[in-house]
């Protein structure tokens, strides 16, 4: 079992040497965006003072000659008819490309730098309404249902987590439509390829500074070396037009007024006196003070802003919902209990058999194995996974069995919460599950594993994300029903074929309904199916949205004991273009096959689709692999 101290070099340390000033950092900061033009704050900070003027000549906005203010320069423009940056699915996602190059009074050159922008402006809105208090992201002055996770360090050994790899991660984000990604305050200030990768690619950043479950001290000396931290990553990183919300800790409020620290840790009296001033000198006083020196970046001083527990708690801004996990809620509760913005909330499951294979043997494959045990690190973990696995689905028959159904129970865990939360829209304006990604190979919440893997959650994110989706809501087990939504930023005319089938694959019946989608609304569809004798069949019904976005969706309704296909029953054949890197898995069954996963004993194959009810026929699944795959690397799950 790993332990790591955090503090320290974790990346190589240089000692350079210049016969020149040099940038230390450069910040591009929208101030405002009118209806034909927009003003931005363009700010260069060099690590050492000027002597006389300088010149600053930009490729977009000419030639100014200034006064040096210590160590930075300042400029103000304005940008005639401005393209702007926008989210995933809201718009293009614009960037400028300028080049500066700056002269001494000789006009001899002192430095140079290219610079990639974005301009957007970005709001948090919380108002008191009929319900509570709202929490809404507001970008180019629209209100934005956020779609996304919350981020965590891709290594316990951060130095070993390459741009690639990065990127790879933000890349399989998008693909799963995010439209933003929480990163969170216990781990590190990611690097720029992060960013630049968000900007690129539409995903909103909500940023925690690097301060979580703990109380933080606030003497002058502690306070003067955060504020260094600040002045750094402050500027540094609200330049990215993806950017759009500071947090300054992870669950430090909701720690010190509801986890019962004083208790714990027999903080009383004058100790306790001490640290509530503390947190607000440093999240109160002197992180919004130094956040408004350098950016217009809206900034809250926590999240979650309400605890979990009381029915009117879910009325008031951000939630961290852990009642199903840490509490005793049922699974369930995940479609009742939803705050305003859901910025953490989540189910573990473990990772597949390939990723398990590279730190257990076979001889460890079970839960009460020393290695099993020392990679679980939640206190409640297998027996909450066993417990929730075994009501869903059953006993498994195996290990193997057990790591299968647990990757579903964690996918119906979340897209309960997900459809919960979309459904809701206006009322709730977020859902960022925990979590995105893992530190190391490990039973966990992530979506995808230390190597990369998606599980059966981000196959199914994928699904849910979509702008506009159909989700299936949860009020009760067995009694599901279904909803168009909606967070695309237009109105749209959109189509809806319905269509059931029995487990043979007989069409039971059609049916086509036309909706007048606005953002954020939502509408029950397959009304059809919801009938008492409907409800005592086994079916399974097909939504097919017909608008400008492909989409379509199956879901089982099962009640029946039926026939369950056997691996030899089914045929499975393989495709693959060696200079396209894509392929085809092509199979053929005779028996209904619920809840098909394909696994690959080879990391890093993306399947287009997964997850999947199969009715008898021929289905062809696409996926992408960066080497010749066979059919003896791929392992196929379905219950």
């Amino acid at each position: 079992s790993l332990r790591i101290n955090t503090k320290g070099f974790w990346k190589e340390v240089l000692i350079s040497t210049f016969d020149s000033n040099i940038i230390r950092s450069k910040s591009v900061q929208t101030k405002g965006v009118a209806l034909n033009s927009a003003e931005l704050h363009l700010e260069v900070q060099f690590l050492d003072y000027f002597k006389g003027k300088i010149q600053w000549k930009s490729g977009l906005f000419g030639n100014e000659i200034m006064e040096p203010k210590g160590t930075s320069l300042h400029r103000t423009v304005t940008v005639d008819n401005p393209k702007l940056w926008w989210p995933k699915g809201q718009g293009n996602q614009e960037l400028y490309e300028d080049e500066w190059f700056f002269y001494d009074e000789k006009n001899q050159l002192i430095a140079k730098q290219k610079v990639i922008f974005g301009i957007r402006t970005s709001r948090l809105i919380q108002e008191k309404d009929e319900i509570g208090t709202s929490y809404v992201i507001e970008v180019n002055g629209r209100p934005i249902f956020c779609k996304g996770g919350d981020y965590i360090p891709q290594d316990v050994f951060p130095a070993r987590v390459s741009d690639a790899q990065i990127v790879d991660l933000v890349e399989d984000m998008a693909k799963a439509n995010y439209n933003m990604v929480r990163v969170w305050g216990g781990g590190y200030y990611p690097d720029e390829v992060f960013y630049e990768t968000c900007d690129r690619l539409g995903l909103m950043v909500w940023q925690d500074f690097m301060f979580a479950c703990a109380m933080y001290p606030g003497d002058t000396s502690f306070l003067e070396n955060v504020r260094e931290e600040f002045d750094y990553q402050i500027p540094r990183i609200s330049s990215h037009p993806s950017v759009v919300l500071f947090n300054g800790n992870n669950e430090v409020d909701v720690a010190w007024k509801n986890w019962g620290f004083q208790a714990k840790y027999l903080i009383f009296g004058k100790e306790a006196e001490i640290i509530e001033p503390d947190y607000k000198k440093l999240f109160q006083t002197l992180l919004p003070e130094r956040i408004e020196l350098f950016t217009d970046v809206p900034y809250i001083h926590t999240s979650p802003l309400s605890n979990w527990g009381k029915t009117e708690y879910y009325n008031q801004g951000s939630q961290h919902y852990w009642g199903v996990w840490h509490g005793k809620d049922p699974i369930e509760d995940f479609d009742k209990k939803s705050g305003r913005f859901n910025a953490e909330y989540g189910f573990q499951s473990f990772p597949q058999m390939s990723t398990i294979s590279m730190f257990a043997a076979p001889s460890d494959w079970n839960l009460e194995s020393e290695v099993m045990k020392n990679h679980q690190k939640s206190y409640v973990g297998n027996q909450m996974i066993g417990k929730q696995t075994k009501r869903l689905y059953g006993e498994p028959s195996d290990f193997e069995n057990f790591v299968y159904l647990s990757q579903l129970t964690q996918a119906k865990a979340v897209g309960i919460a997900i459809s919960s939360h979309r459904i809701q829209a206006p009322r709730c304006m977020g859902t960022l599950y925990w979590q995105v990604n893992d530190v190391w190979p490990a039973p966990t919440w992530s979506s995808i594993d230390y190597y990369g893997n998606w599980k059966a959650l981000h196959y199914q994110v994928k699904k849910d994300f979509e702008d506009i989706a159909i989700l299936e809501k949860t009020e009760e087990l067995g009694k599901e029903k279904y909803f168009l939504v909606s967070s695309s930023p237009e109105t749209k005319d959109v189509r809806v074929l319905t269509t059931v089938y029995d487990l043979q694959g007989k069409k039971l019946f059609e049916d086509f309904s036309m909706f007048e989608v606005q953002p954020q609304s939502s509408f029950l569809v397959g009304e059809n199916l919801y009938s008492a004798e409907f409800q005592s069949k086994d079916f399974v019904v097909e939504f097919e949205i017909k608008s400008d976005q492909k989409y379509s969706r199956s879901f089982a309704h099962l009640v029946n004991n039926r026939k369950i296909a056997t691996k030899d029953q089914v045929k499975f054949k393989l495709e693959y273009n060696e200079v396209t890197g894509k392929g085809e898995l092509i199979i053929e069954n005779k028996e209904f096959i619920h809840q098909f996963m394909v696994f690959s004993t080879k990391n890093g194959i993306r399947f287009e689709n997964n997850l999947l009810e199969l009715l008898p026929g021929i289905h062809k699944l696409e996926f992408e692999s960066k080497t010749t795959p066979t059919l003896d690397d791929f392992d196929f799950k379905w219950l």
